[in-house]
């Protein structure tokens, strides 16, 4: 297997288990803000978002986000799964969320050096430009590469970017009804079966050569 192939990852709802604490967070700002019409909000860019909800007040999302993720836990299997996809890959992050509380939360969970980049909501917000960013800087051919996303709306852009193969993956912020209206190539119904599912990759393609 050749080094040169790609991983990305969404971060929140894929890696990280934020979905309560983001809910929690906006609805500090929102006190309407349902679950069901959260999870709507990612079937686009999220930091596109607009919410029928009236502000009652101003809450520094990315602050309050960072003081929670101080004490979020990483699944053993998911840490196991990194690691050994990082010995064959080059991993990346390309998230909504900010570089400092992604970086923070791998490097306490002893993961960071697992990634080659990590392209958050602060380096750009389009995730269509931040996969171009990877591309263009890795010499790297987006139909030869791997994505995993827990929502809908990254899977339209993941799609713009012509990326190779698009999986989703179940127990995130979205449901299983809004992956399958995007139409990844696959869904994962958890971090496990996403791994079986690379595995399979690499198999496939060594039997085609």
């Amino acid at each position: 297997m050749k080094k040169d192939k790609i991983i990305i990852f969404d971060f929140d709802g894929v890696i990280a288990d934020s979905f309560d604490i983001a809910l929690e967070i906006s609805q500090m700002s929102k006190p309407t803000l349902t679950k069901k019409r959260y999870r709507q909000a990612f079937n686009g860019n999220i930091t596109k978002a607009i919410y029928e909800d009236r502000v009652i007040k101003e809450v520094d999302f990315e602050k309050e986000y960072d003081k929670k993720f101080e004490t979020l836990l990483l699944a053993d299997n998911i840490k196991t799964a990194i690691q050994n996809l990082s010995k064959d890959f080059k991993l990346f992050i390309v998230s909504s969320t900010i570089n400092k509380t992604i970086e923070k939360y791998l490097l306490r969970h002893g993961i960071i050096k697992c990634f080659t980049e990590i392209l958050g909501s602060d380096v750009e917000a389009s995730k269509v430009k931040k996969f171009k960013m990877i591309f263009d800087k890795y010499l790297s051919d987006p139909t030869d590469s791997i994505f995993i996303t827990d929502s809908s709306g990254d899977i339209k852009e993941a799609k713009e970017a012509k990326i190779g193969y698009i999986v989703g993956i179940l127990g995130g912020y979205q449901t299983k009804k809004s992956l399958e209206n995007a139409k990844p190539d696959k869904i994962a119904k958890d971090f496990d079966d996403f791994f079986r599912i690379v595995v399979s990759l690499i198999n496939k393609k060594r039997v085609a050569r």
